[in-house]
C-alpha cells in the first residue's frame, strides 16, 4: 500500500458566520491514478432561523439538482420533504407535536398519482392523548387498545398499557408485565394469507373474525432487575440464559419441547475491558479472539474442535493505518493447486483515498459463473476445486457503484457488471434493465422503490415501502412463480410465502417468524427452526421436524454457525464439532464457495452473508431493507433518510470489509461514535484513549478511526493513534474546571450551547451559538436564578470558555457527568420541544439520546421549560414532558431543594407510552439492551 496515495486528502468543512457547514470537501484519489486528484463538495444551505434547506452532492449539483430540500414547521420539524432518491413527504404534526397527516410517495412534479396518505387518530381531550388507530389509503391498518385499570389488569400490571395491538399481519396481544415493564406473555395471531389488514369500526370482535384460527404464545421470567431469564417459545421450546456479576452473558441452554436441557453456551471469557476472549460451546467447539496490543483490533478469531482435535477456522487480519482491512488469511486451510496456480486461503483489498474498496482477490468455486439472483451451487468437501479471482470496483463521483469486473482466467469467469445510474438521483440499476441513464426513474416507484429486480422480474410494494412480491417467473397461461411477504407494524417480516411450479402444480412453502422460532412448511414437511437467541458471537438453530423429516439428517439438529469479522456465517458444525458446511463470500456479498458434506444439509442452510437469510429471490433480508449483491446494492431507498450520507443507495459507504449493517439503516460507524461519547475521554494520556478503545465491541474494528478523528476535535492528544499529531491540549481537567462544566450547563444557555455542540459533533445540521455570548448569558442566568447560593460562577467560567470549543464541549460534558455519583432509581421529568420521534416510535421501542440530557425531579420545574417560560433561544416554546424512571448522574446547584441530574450521551430508554400528559419513558440496563432486538431511535431533542 502507497501512503502517498492518502497524502494531503483531508477531509474539510466550511463553516459560515453562524457556524454552519455548508460544505464538506473531500479529496479523491485512486492506486491506478495516484497523480489526480479529484476535488468534490458537498454542499448544504440553510435558512434564517439556521434550519436545513438543501443539500446536494458533487454529481447531482453539477446537473443543477439537489439531494434533499426541506421546508420545516415553526417548530422546526420537517414539514416537506423532497429527496431526490425517496421522492417527496410531507408531514404535519398538529398542536402537541404528535404526527397527524402524512404524505409519501409524491414523485417529481409534485405527481400524487402514486401517493399513499397516512392519518393517525388520538384519544380526545382529557384523556392521555395516546394512539388509537392509523389509516392509510382508506383503510385502517392499525389499532391501539389500552386496558383499563381493573383488579384483574392490575394484578398482571396491565393497567393502562397496550394490550392488543392490529397490525398490519394481525393481533399482538400482551396479557402479562413484569413490574419493570418487560412483557411476560405476548401472543401473535395472523391475518390469513391473500387478506389486508383493515380494522374498520370499533367492534374488536369484528375484528378478531378476521384474524386466522391459530394464536403464537410466547412467555418469558425475568428477573428483580428485569433480566430476560427464560422465553418459552410458540411451541413450548424453552431458552435460558445466566449471567455474571458484571452483567456480561455466563451461559445458554436450551430444552426441545419434551427434551431434556442441553447447554448451547458453556463458558465464556472476557478481558478486564469487557472483550470476548474465549467462548466455549456445547458441542466442544472453541472459538479465541486476539487483539493488536497497540490499537486493540481484533487480528484473530480462531474456531477449533478440542476432542478429536482439529482447528476449523483460523482468520488473520491485517489492516492499514486507519483500520481499513488489507489482508484475510485462514491458517487452517491448505494452499491448493489447479490448472499450474497455486491458490492461497487469502483475500487481499485495496482502497481509493475515500476508504472505498477498490479491488479484491480471494478464491471461488472453479466452477463459478457470472454472479446472478440464483442461490449458490454446493461442492462436497472432497471435490471441491478452487481458484483465484481478482475484483475491481468502479464508482461515479456520488459513491454509485457503476462497475464490477471480475477475473478468473484459470476457469475462465471473466465478466462485468455495469449499473446505469440515472441522470436525476442515485437510483440505478443493471444495465440490463437499461443502459440509458434518462430511462432510470421509470424503474422506480416515486419513493424509491425498485419496479423490477432482473429482466421480466417484477417487484410489488406495500404503501409503507416494504417490499411485498417478487415474481422471478412470469408465464402465459399458467400460475406464476413467486415469493410474498407480510410485515408487523414495525415493518420486521412475519411471513414469507413462496410458490414454485413443478410440473403441473404449484408447491408453496410458507415460513412464519416468531420470537426465538421459524415454522416452515410446505405439502411434505412441518419444520421448527428454534433460533437460540443467546448464543454468544455463534448464531445456534436447531431444526426440529414435526413431520416429513428426511431421510440422512438427524432430527433436532444443532447447527452452530460460526462467523468471520462482518458476521458473515462461514461455517457450519453439527452437536459433535464435525464441519456440516463452510462458506465463502464476495466483499459485497453473494457466495464465492460453498462446500458442505451433503447436498441435502446444504440445502437448509438459509444464513449467508453478514448474518443474513438469503431468500429463494437471491436477495438477502436485513430487516429494513433487501439487499441485492450482485449490483452491491439496496433495493429501495433507506427508509431512515440521509443518516447514512446523502446517497440512499450505497451500501455500508462502499466499505463492505471494514463495516456492515445491522438492520439496513446505517452503517455500524454511528453506534462507534455514541459508544466513545460515553466513555471517560476526560485525559490526554495514551492509557485512556486505549481503555475507551479496548471497550468497543471487538466486531466494530474501525474505532481507532473515530477515536483519532475525536480526539483531533477535542484537542487531546492520542499518540497512541496517531504519533504526527500536533494538537494541542489544556492537560488534565482539574475539579474545579469540572465543576464549571455543570455549573455552565446548569443554565438554559449553557445547556442549549453544549447540546447544540454535540450534535453538530455528531454530524447533526444545526447552529451552534457563540461560545462567547453563551457564556456570557450563562453567567448572567446563573446570578439571577442563585441569588443565595455561595458559588462564584465568573471565574470557573472563564477558565473553561477556551476548552467549551465545539468538539470539547463533547467531551467535558460527557467526562464530567460521568464522574458524577448515580442516584437511586426515581422518576423524572425533562421539559423540551416536540420532535419528529413520535410519528413512529411506539411503546416498548428503545430511544437513545444524542445530548447530555438534563431531568429535573420537581413537575413544575419541567413543564415550565417545556412553556418556554425558561426559554432564552428562538423555536423552545410549545413543548411536551418526558416522565422518565432511572438514575442520572445527579447534581445541586443551589435551586431549594431541587435536585437534577444528567444522562450521559448515549444513554438507552423504552418508550412505554403517553399517560396523564406525559411521554413515558423507563431507563434500560445493559442486559436489557443486549436482549432488545427492535429498532433503536435518536433521541435528538
Amino acid at each position: 500500500m502507497s501512503l502517498s496515495l492518502y497524502s494531503k486528502t483531508p477531509s474539510v468543512t466550511v463553516l459560515d458566520n453562524r457556524g454552519l457547514a455548508v460544505r464538506d470537501i473531500t479529496y479523491h484519489r485512486h492506486p491506478e491514478t495516484p497523480d489526480t486528484t479529484d476535488e468534490r463538495i458537498t454542499r448544504h444551505q440553510f435558512d434564517a432561523r439556521g434550519l436545513p434547506s438543501q443539500s446536494a452532492d458533487p454529481r447531482l449539483y453539477a446537473a443543477g439538482l439537489a439531494n434533499f430540500s426541506y421546508v420545516p414547521d415553526l417548530n422546526g420539524a420537517p414539514l416537506r420533504t423532497q429527496s431526490a432518491d425517496a421522492g417527496t413527504t410531507i408531514a404535519l404534526n398538529d398542536a402537541s407535536g404528535r404526527a397527524f397527516l402524512q404524505v409519501s410517495n409524491i414523485g417529481s412534479g409534485n405527481d400524487r398519482t402514486a401517493a399513499v396518505t397516512r392519518t393517525f387518530q388520538y384519544e380526545d381531550a382529557g384523556l392521555p392523548g395516546r394512539l388509537l388507530s392509523i389509516t392509510e389509503q382508506g383503510k385502517v391498518s392499525e389499532r391501539f387498545i389500552w386496558s383499563g385499570n381493573s383488579v384483574d389488569e392490575q394484578s398482571h400490571n396491565l393497567a393502562s398499557q397496550l394490550v392488543s395491538h392490529y397490525d398490519p399481519a394481525g393481533l399482538l396481544s400482551t396479557t402479562s408485565i413484569s413490574l419493570n415493564g418487560v412483557p411476560l406473555a405476548v401472543t401473535r395471531q395472523l391475518l390469513p394469507d391473500d387478506a389486508e389488514a383493515d380494522w374498520q369500526g370499533a367492534d374488536a370482535s369484528a375484528w378478531n373474525d378476521l384474524l386466522a384460527g391459530e394464536t403464537y404464545t410466547t412467555l418469558s421470567t425475568v428477573d428483580a432487575a428485569g433480566n430476560v431469564l427464560t422465553t418459552t417459545d410458540a411451541k413450548g421450546n424453552i431458552q435460558r440464559v445466566a449471567y455474571d456479576v458484571a452483567g456480561l452473558l455466563k451461559g445458554s441452554w436450551l430444552t426441545v419441547s419434551g427434551g431434556s436441557e442441553q447447554v448451547i453456551v458453556k463458558s465464556l471469557t472476557w478481558s478486564a475491558a469487557g472483550q470476548k476472549l474465549r467462548e466455549e460451546h456445547g458441542n466442544g467447539v472453541v472459538t479465541t479472539y486476539s487483539y493488536e496490543a497497540e490499537t486493540q483490533r481484533l487480528v484473530g478469531i480462531k474456531t477449533e474442535r478440542m476432542t478429536p482435535a482439529k482447528v476449523l477456522q483460523d482468520l488473520r487480519y491485517e489492516y492499514d493505518p486507519v483500520g481499513n482491512v488489507l489482508v484475510i488469511t485462514n491458517d487452517a486451510e491448505e494452499s491448493r493447486f489447479w490448472r499450474n496456480q497455486e491458490v492461497v486461503p487469502e483475500n487481499h483489498y485495496a482502497y481509493d483515498s475515500l476508504y472505498q474498496l477498490v479491488s479484491a482477490t480471494g478464491r471461488e468455486m472453479a466452477s463459478a459463473v457470472q454472479q446472478n439472483s440464483n442461490l449458490p451451487a454446493y461442492s462436497s468437501f472432497d471435490n471441491a476445486t478452487y481458484t483465484n479471482y481478482s475484483r475491481i470496483y468502479t464508482y461515479d463521483n456520488a459513491g454509485n457503484l457503476t462497475k464490477i469486473q471480475h477475473s478468473a482466467p484459470a476457469s475462465g469467469n471473466n465478466y462485468t457488471t455495469s449499473v446505469t445510474v440515472s441522470d436525476r438521483s442515485n437510483r440505478a440499476v443493471l444495465s440490463t434493465l437499461t443502459e440509458n441513464p434518462a430511462d432510470v426513474e421509470a424503474l422506480f416507484t416515486a419513493g424509491g422503490q425498485q419496479k423490477e429486480l432482473l429482466p421480466g422480474q417484477s417487484l410489488l410494494w406495500t404503501a409503507r415501502q416494504e417490499l411485498q412480491q417478487v415474481t422471478p417467473v412470469t408465464r402465459d397461461g399458467a400460475a406464476d412463480d413467486s415469493e410474498r411477504y407480510r410485515y408487523d407494524a414495525a415493518s420486521q417480516r412475519i411471513v414469507k410465502i413462496t410458490s414454485q411450479l413443478t410440473g403441473n402444480s404449484t408447491q408453496t412453502r410458507r415460513v412464519v417468524y416468531l420470537p426465538g422460532l421459524e415454522l416452515r412448511s410446505s405439502a411434505t414437511e412441518e419444520l421448527q427452526v428454534i433460533t437460540v437467541g443467546v448464543a454468544g458471537r455463534a448464531q445456534v438453530r436447531v431444526l426440529h421436524w414435526e413431520s416429513g423429516q428426511p431421510a440422512g439428517i438427524s432430527n433436532d439438529q444443532i447447527r452452530y454457525s460460526y462467523d468471520n469479522l462482518t458476521g458473515s456465517s462461514s461455517l457450519e458444525v453439527d452437536a459433535s464439532g464435525e464441519l456440516i458446511s463452510q462458506e465463502e463470500y464476495y466483499p459485497f456479498g453473494g457466495t464465492a464457495l460453498f462446500a458442505a458434506r451433503s447436498q441435502l444439509e446444504a440445502d437448509y442452510k438459509t444464513i449467508r452473508y453478514s448474518g443474513k437469510e438469503q431468500d429463494a429471490t437471491g436477495l438477502y433480508y436485513y430487516g429494513y431493507r433487501y439487499y441485492q449483491p450482485w449490483a452491491g446494492r439496496w433495493l429501495s431507498a433507506d427508509p431512515a433518510g440521509g443518516i447514512d450520507g446523502l446517497n440512499l443507495f450505497r451500501m455500508v459507504r462502499n466499505n463492505p470489509v471494514t463495516f456492515h449493517d445491522a438492520d439496513g439503516l446505517e452503517t455500524n460507524e454511528d453506534e462507534i461514535i455514541m459508544q466513545l461519547m460515553q466513555m471517560k475521554i476526560s485525559k490526554s494520556d495514551p492509557k485512556t484513549i486505549m481503555d475507551a478503545i479496548k471497550r468497543i465491541n471487538p466486531k466494530q474494528k474501525d474505532a481507532h478511526i473515530l477515536v483519532a478523528r475525536y480526539m483531533k476535535g477535542t484537542g487531546a492528544k492520542n499518540n497512541a493513534v496517531s504519533k504526527s499529531s500536533s494538537t494541542s491540549t489544556e492537560g488534565e481537567y482539574d475539579e474545579l474546571t469540572r465543576m464549571g462544566a455543570l455549573y455552565l450547563y446548569s443554565t438554559n444557555a449553557g445547556a442549549y450551547f453544549i447540546n447544540s455542540a454535540i450534535k453538530k459533533e455528531l454530524g447533526v445540521d444545526i447552529n451552534v451559538p457563540d461560545s462567547s455570548t453563551s457564556l456570557q448569558e450563562a453567567k448572567a442566568e446563573f446570578k439571577r436564578t442563585n441569588k443565595d447560593y455561595t458559588f462564584a460562577p465568573g471565574a470557573d467560567m472563564s477558565k473553561i470558555a477556551r476548552l467549551i470549543s465545539r468538539g470539547k464541549a463533547v467531551e467535558l460534558m460527557n467526562a464530567a457527568a460521568n464522574a458524577e455519583k448515580r442516584r437511586g432509581i426515581a422518576t423524572y421529568y425533562r421539559g423540551t420541544k416536540s420532535g419528529p420521534l413520535f410519528d413512529r416510535i411506539k411503546p416498548g421501542e428503545l430511544v437513545k439520546t444524542n445530548f447530555l440530557m438534563s431531568v429535573t425531579d420537581s413537575k413544575r420545574t419541567a413543564k415550565n421549560f417545556a412553556s418556554g417560560k425558561y426559554s432564552t433561544n428562538e423555536g423552545e416554546e410549545n413543548g411536551i414532558v418526558y416522565r422518565i424512571i432511572g438514575s442520572p448522574r445527579v447534581f445541586q446547584y443551589g435551586y431549594g431543594d431541587e435536585e437534577e441530574g444528567i444522562f450521559p450521551v448515549g444513554t438507552k430508554f423504552k418508550f412505554t407510552g403517553i399517560s396523564e400528559g406525559y411521554y413515558d419513558f423507563t431507563e434500560q440496563s445493559a442486559k436489557e439492551i443486549k436482549s432488545y432486538k427492535g429498532t433503536t431511535y435518536r433521541l435528538l431533542r
